[in-house]
Formats: C-alpha cells, sequence, structure tokens
C-alpha cells in the first residue's frame, strides 16, 4: 500500500516538474523569440499551437461529467453511524460560514491591489490576440441578472441545456439534491447506487488523469504563444499572480490566530505552539492529510482538545475543510478577469463564489490533486479563458505551499472554537487535561 501511495506521490511530482520546465521553456523561448523577432520560433509556436488547442477541448470535454460524477459519490457514499450528528452539522457550518467570510474578504481587498497593477498596452494586445475571450461571455456580462433573477435560475428546468450552456452551479444543486434522496433510499436500493455512482467518478478520474499527462506539451505550446506576443510582460503578468495570490494566503494565515485565540478562549501563544508542527509537515509535503498527525498531537497536547476534536473535527476538517478555496479560486477569478478586460456582475460572483463553496467539500488533501482542473466549469460559467486559467495554474506550485498552510491552521481554527467551551469548563473546575478530554464539545 505504501509503496503504491509512493509511486503516485512521485509520478505527481514528476508531472509537476515536467509541467514546470515546459513552462519555463516555453516562457524563455517566447520572450527570446519577441526580442529578435524571429521567424522560426514563430513558426514553431504555430505548429505546437493546436496541440494545446486539443488538449483545452478535451479537458472542457470531460471536467464537467467528473465533477458531477465526483459529488454524486461524494453525497452517496455517507452511510449511517461514520459522523457524530450534531457535532459533523455544527462543523460543516463552521465550514462554510469561514469559506463565505474568507471569499467576501477577497473579493473586497483583491480589487485594491489589482488597482495597483495594470498591464501595458502591448502585453494585453498580445493576452487578446493569444488567449481570446468567448463572445459569450461578454454578451451575458453585458446583461447582468439581478439578484432576484439568479436565484431563479439556481435550479434547471432542462439539465441538458444547462449542461451545454454550462451553468455548473443548478447541475451541482440538482445532484445534491439527488444524492441526498439516494441516500434516503433503503439499504438494497441504495448500495447499487451508490457502487455506480463511485465506479462513474473513479473512471472519468482516470479519463481526466489521461489529458493530464500531456499537461506539459500543452503548456509549452500555451505560454509559447502567449509569451511570444508579450515578450517579458509575460513573466510580469504570471509574478504578480504568484505574489498576490501567495500574500494573501499569508494574510489569512496570520488573521486565524487572532480569531482562533478571541473565539476559541484560548492564548495565542497556546495555538501557535500546538498547530507549528502541523504547519512544518504542511509546507514541507503540501499535503493537509500528511499533517494530520501533526495537528493531533498539537491539539492534544498543547491546546488540551476534548477526544471528540482530535478523533472527529480533525480528521472530518482534514478531509472536507479547505478554507483556501475561496481565496485562492476567487484570486484568480478577479486576476485574469483584470488582465482581460472581463466585466464581472454581482451575480457571476455570487454564482461563482457559491460554486466554490460547494466543490471545496469533494476533494482530498493531497499535493497536485488537480483541484484547479475540477473548479475549471466556475471559471468558465464567469467568462474568463480557459487558456489564462491553464497558465496560471502551471505556476501555482509556490502558491499551493502557502494554502497547505492557511488550511491546516484553519483545520486547527475550527477544532479551537467547536471545543472552546468544553476546555472552559476545565479551566474552571481545575480538572486534569486528561479529565478535559471526555466534556462535551460544542
Amino acid at each position: 500500500m505504501l509503496d503504491r501511495m509512493t509511486a503516485r506521490a512521485f509520478r505527481g511530482a514528476s508531472l509537476t516538474a515536467w509541467s514546470i520546465a515546459a513552462l519555463a521553456i516555453g516562457l524563455a523561448t517566447g520572450i527570446l523569440g519577441h526580442a529578435a523577432g524571429s521567424g522560426s520560433v514563430s513558426a514553431l509556436a504555430a505548429a505546437v499551437r493546436p496541440l494545446g488547442d486539443l488538449w483545452v477541448a478535451a479537458l472542457q470535454m470531460t471536467v464537467l461529467p467528473l465533477v458531477v460524477a465526483h459529488m454524486l459519490a461524494a453525497i452517496v457514499g455517507v452511510r449511517d453511524g461514520q459522523s457524530v450528528g450534531a457535532l459533523g452539522g455544527r462543523a460543516l457550518a463552521l465550514f462554510v460560514a469561514m469559506l463565505l467570510v474568507a471569499g467576501l474578504l477577497t473579493l473586497a481587498v483583491t480589487p485594491l491591489l489589482l488597482a495597483r497593477y495594470s498591464v501595458s498596452p502591448g502585453t494585453m494586445t498580445a493576452l487578446h490576440s493569444s488567449v481570446p475571450v468567448p463572445p459569450a461571455a461578454r454578451d451575458a456580462a453585458s446583461a447582468p441578472l439581478s439578484l432576484a433573477q439568479w436565484a431563479a435560475t439556481l435550479l434547471p428546468r432542462n439539465l441538458i441545456q444547462a449542461a451545454l450552456q454550462g451553468d455548473i452551479l443548478p447541475l451541482l444543486l440538482f445532484t445534491a439534491l439527488f444524492g441526498i434522496a439516494i441516500t434516503r433510499l433503503p439499504t438494497a436500493q441504495r448500495e447499487p447506487l451508490a457502487r455506480a455512482a463511485h465506479g462513474i467518478a473513479a473512471a472519468m478520474f482516470i479519463v481526466v488523469k489521461w489529458i493530464l499527462w500531456f499537461t506539459p506539451a500543452a503548456v509549452f505550446a500555451l505560454v509559447l504563444a502567449f509569451s511570444l506576443g508579450s515578450g517579458s510582460g509575460a513573466a510580469s503578468v504570471l509574478g504578480i499572480f504568484v505574489l498576490i495570490q501567495s500574500g494573501l494566503m499569508l494574510a489569512a494565515t496570520a488573521l486565524l490566530y487572532p480569531v482562533s485565540a478571541t473565539l476559541g478562549r484560548t492564548s495565542m501563544r497556546a495555538f501557535a505552539r500546538a498547530v507549528a508542527p502541523a504547519q512544518l509537515v504542511a509546507v514541507s509535503t503540501r499535503s493537509s492529510i500528511a499533517a494530520l498527525p501533526a495537528l493531533i498531537e498539537g491539539g492534544r497536547d498543547r491546546l488540551h482538545l476534548p477526544d471528540p476534536a482530535t478523533g472527529f473535527v480533525l480528521p472530518f476538517s482534514v478531509s472536507l475543510f479547505k478554507v483556501n478555496r475561496t481565496i485562492s479560486s476567487t484570486v484568480k477569478l478577479l486576476f485574469l478577469a483584470h488582465i482581460y478586460s472581463v466585466p464581472l456582475s454581482a451575480a457571476t460572483l455570487t454564482t461563482f463564489l457559491v460554486t466554490v463553496i460547494l466543490m471545496s467539500f469533494s476533494s482530498a488533501g493531497v499535493p497536485g490533486g488537480g483541484v484547479a482542473f475540477k473548479t475549471l466549469p466556475a471559471y468558465l460559467a464567469a467568462g474568463v479563458p480557459i487558456e489564462g486559467i491553464v497558465i496560471l495554474e502551471a505556476v501555482d506550485t509556490i502558491p499551493d505551499v502557502f494554502k497547505t498552510l492557511l488550511n491546516v491552521t484553519g483545520d486547527m481554527s475550527v477544532a479551537a472554537l467547536l471545543s472552546r467551551s468544553a476546555r472552559r469548563v476545565a479551566s474552571e473546575s481545575a480538572i486534569t487535561p486528561d479529565a478535559a478530554r471526555v466534556a462535551k464539545v460544542v
């Protein structure tokens, strides 16, 4: 089992390394070709561009079925007795609240940062020529929906039409309702449907993995065309994106310390000492799951969390809760909309945020999990070009470190918030930490 996990991790790391190498080679070749006015580089870009277009088309074809199948499998896979009822409900409510607050703060702060960054006219021209924005996206943005109209579109009148139009949120809501209905069926009827859902999701994931193996070649083709037209401006665009996204991740991580100390009724020093070992594991592995043992040990020994918090809340949080999602995804959307001049209405932003929150509960906390490709329909529905998303995803390795750092800090914060009353009772009664762990988590 460990050998298979190691092999998968090695293959994922190799694919990431090859994608970064392809990005660097494509970027350097395009910049040099732009500076020299090389006809051979232009010919190379024209020759490999169909490969990038074909890869993008294959990705668009498979990603929506993958998302729907994955969410359905996640819902119908829940069995009786695998949760602790009210505690799980409170944890989910806290997850959604923290994701929503993080997303709203990102929507407020990111435009202020982007206002200080302007793309040069030459780079802007190259962006629009190498990666055009779909006309349908501009038409939809020019006639924005009111909030009432947006709410009326949440459940699709025609599932096939919604899929053709890329309306991902209505499809996800229908999938969630259908999955919940399946869980209410008798066992004899539910289990075959659950097995089928898991089988379809697994098969779709295999298809997407086949497509992702061609990521390095596609990244080279797309980045070459982009950098050939914009020159060194391409490196500037990618660098600014990494700087903004990583900076916001660090700021959100820092904000969790006073929030956890104040609302979780603990000291900031105790919280910092409890979460530090897990943060070190997270930074080195880029995996929330790998940091789980350190989270449990730190929560138990440093914060004196009760057993339900260390035995249920922390594993549950690591499995489902990724607080970075509404920050990283929103930054990427706003950044692409800024550089491609894509207008975003209030309804579009609301749809995107709700969609990302729903999707955030359906992916594992492992490095290179292809999260951006699972959330791809949300970006497409907002009207940004898929090629721009792919290019930014290729430089995601650096921000991914800060995403995982934020995620494990958020996991410990959730455990501290949900167990605050139990630790208060222990303190007031002057009982031992071991006795405190049996207190009720609220």
